[in-house]
């Protein structure tokens, strides 16, 4: 990561409370999640997040609980977004 990167302790604290706070999820699956392994039941879900987070729909999210999709949703986003995050900074190098 740049150390001259303003947002650096930001990022930091977001991937924190997103990752490693008290929750429906384990830290460890939240973790996973971030990384890209997903529970099978989710999987489906959460690569419309990473990839195409406008076409989900209400089916998406039948039979599951919903601080579950919350907190995978978010740590799914996250992981998506740190990635980008970082391919952006590496290219203006």
């Amino acid at each position: 990561m740049r150390s001259d990167d303003p947002y650096v302790e930001a990022w930091r604290a977001v991937t924190e409370a997103v990752l490693e706070s008290q929750g429906a999820l384990k830290a460890y699956e939240r973790r996973a999640i971030a990384r890209g392994d997903d529970p099978p039941e989710l999987h489906a879900l959460l690569e419309k997040t990473r990839k195409h987070a406008y076409k989900i729909v209400d089916a998406d999210l039948e039979g599951q609980k919903v601080d579950v999709v919350f907190e995978s949703v978010l740590a799914a986003a996250l992981g998506e977004g740190d990635r980008r995050r970082r391919a952006a900074l590496k290219a203006i190098e």
